[in-house]
């Protein structure tokens, strides 16, 4: 590698090398604009490299991680990981106290200019897809307002549909190369010398900012997007298409903020509605702003139920396992499901405040079960990606459990992976402190996102759940697959659950694949406290499976 020249990567096992790592306090004040995970100091003596660590600035490491190479004369080179919690390109007063700081630190070898040159361009890029990201978004916005020009253009949040069909049907490499196709297309599309200009905020999701007379084009253009993959040799043309949330700039618009916060809104009514493109509007806004405040004063009056959902065990005699809480919200004198208030949940944050509703009654019911004298199998809580931008949520986790005196091994924190890919890191350190705490730990949707093998290495956890839907018992690839995914869980520790299985054949296939646990409406549904209440107390299952496995030690 050129001396000078960045080195872009995720760099995961720098987690593990920093994990005895100490900071002084002259470095602690910043680690809130730049967390540095390590400099190592390269010598080069006679033509071979030996390095040794000059310091460790922070053991406060972030979601994702770059290096960057700089050589302050031919026989030295220094390396440097940091995360991508960063301060503003801009110089500062504690930017420039840190480039001081920061120069001591490694003498006078680095040139510091040169730091910050790299740094703003890293700062203002998503360098793995070549297109400029979220803190470009914020930035332009900001200089739009600034110059006047800002209510010539418009804005759309664009997200690729059916990527998981794609990552399920192709792997998470042809998958990943698909969606940044469509970001150089999506970044070809925007008139650079018109002020137009797209993003990528990650995973699927892009944003692009077009001057509004160009709207219709835009419509056309995300609805029918031609990129070519090459699988097993063969290539072939997949067309993407996306759903998209798009708002006008307005004369009363004055922060980036505001824009892409209508822009959410209309892309959440897409959804909800299954429409893939809305155009924001006062009355998506009334209504959101009603639906916001109406879910959120439910959550306060304690008007959400608490349903459970059955995990059994065919291994043996079929029987009760665990269970999966699930929140429901009685409204109108009708009960309803998640998926109809989550995304409201989600883009407005409350979702965070229902996870611990949840949680918090199910402490407060198995604690009284337990009083009752019945037999308590584990509960698993479901918990948003939200919860994974707060470093301390597996200490705010443990704080409620033990608030109730519940066991430890009686509850269970469940993440999703499409939900988490962006934050593995810290998804990993929050795994591994709730399961050494006795906490059981579930991934959720696993393989779906684009992680799997790393999830299986790096986190700690007791369960991992697929989707019966995942593999095809008819297809023999895919018995393939769904045998070599559930014995590699198996063999590193995990205890697999099968959602959404519809018959008896197919849980026999499972079964046949080394998976014996089971959620799914085959069994049993989703049940009030009191039907739940009866399960416990009769926690056998009348099932004939052809497939039963030995009565041994799950």
């Amino acid at each position: 590698m050129i001396a000078g020249i960045p080195d872009i990567k995720t760099f995961f096992d720098t987690l593990d090398e920093c994990a005895d790592c100490k900071f002084n306090d002259k470095f602690a004040k910043f680690a809130d604009y730049l967390s540095i995970a390590k400099i190592e100091d390269t010598v080069f003596i006679s033509g071979k490299p030996v390095s040794k660590n000059v310091d460790y600035l922070s053991d406060n490491v972030g979601q994702e991680f770059f290096e960057i190479i700089l050589g302050g004369n031919d026989s030295v080179t220094v390396v440097i990981r940091f995360t991508y919690k960063q301060f503003p390109p801009q110089k500062t007063v504690e930017q420039e106290e840190f480039m001081q700081v920061f120069s001591e630190s490694v003498a006078s070898r680095i040139s510091v200019m040169r730091l910050s040159s790299q740094y703003s361009f890293i700062y203002n890029n998503d360098i793995e897809f070549g297109m400029h990201n979220q803190n470009y978004l914020f930035a332009r916005f900001d200089e739009m307002f600034t110059d006047g020009s800002a209510t010539r253009y418009s804005v759309a949040f664009v997200n690729i549909k059916h990527v998981n069909q794609l990552n399920r049907y192709f792997g998470s490499d042809i998958a990943g190369s698909a969606i940044k196709m469509f970001g150089a297309k999506l970044n070809s599309f925007a008139d650079e010398s018109r002020g137009e200009f797209a993003v990528h905020l990650g995973g699927d999701n892009f944003v692009v900012v077009v001057i509004t007379s160009r709207l219709p084009e835009l419509e056309k253009f995300i609805a029918s997007v031609p990129v070519t993959l090459t699988y097993g040799g063969d290539r072939f043309e997949h067309i993407f298409n996306c759903r998209a949330g798009i708002t006008t700039i307005r004369s009363n618009h004055r922060f980036g903020n505001h824009v892409m916060g209508e822009c959410s809104q209309a892309f959440s009514y897409s959804k909800k509605n299954n429409v893939d493109i809305v155009y924001y509007s006062d009355a998506i806004n009334e209504s959101n702003h009603n639906n916001t405040e109406t879910l959120t004063r439910a959550l306060n009056e304690n008007k959400f139920l608490i349903y459970y959902q059955p995990v059994i065990s065919l291994q043996g005699k079929p029987a009760l396992h665990a269970a999966e809480a699930l929140a429901r919200w009685p409204l109108d004198g009708k009960i309803i499901a998640p998926q109809e208030f989550i995304t409201l949940a989600t883009d407005s944050g409350i979702v965070t405040k229902i996870d611990f509703y949840v949680l918090e009654n199910v402490c407060k019911n198995i604690k009284s079960w337990q009083e009752q004298g019945l037999s308590i199998v584990p509960i698993t809580v479901n918990f948003s990606g939200r919860h994974l931008f707060n470093a301390a949520i597996a200490d705010d986790i443990l704080e409620v459990i033990d608030k109730y005196g519940v066991d430890h091994n009686l509850i269970g924190i469940e993440f999703s992976e499409p939900d988490f890919t962006q934050r593995m890191p810290v998804l990993k350190n929050v795994s591994h402190t709730l399961s050494e705490a006795g906490v059981l730990v579930t991934l959720d949707k696993f393989s779906t996102g684009q992680s799997t093998l790393t999830l299986l290495h790096d986190m700690e956890a007791s369960y991992v759940k697929i989707d019966a839907d995942r593999f095809d018992p008819e297809d023999p690839r895919g018995r393939i697959i769904a045998n070599d995914m559930i014995n590699l869980a198996n063999t590193l520790g995990y205890k697999v659950i099968c959602e959404g299985v519809e018959s008896q054949k197919q849980a026999d296939d499972l079964l046949m694949c080394g998976c014996n646990l089971f959620q799914s409406f085959f069994y049993d549904k989703p049940m009030s406290e009191r039907f739940f209440v009866s399960r416990l107390q009769h926690p056998e299952y009348e099932v004939e499976n052809s497939a039963a496995v030995p009565d041994v030690q799950a």
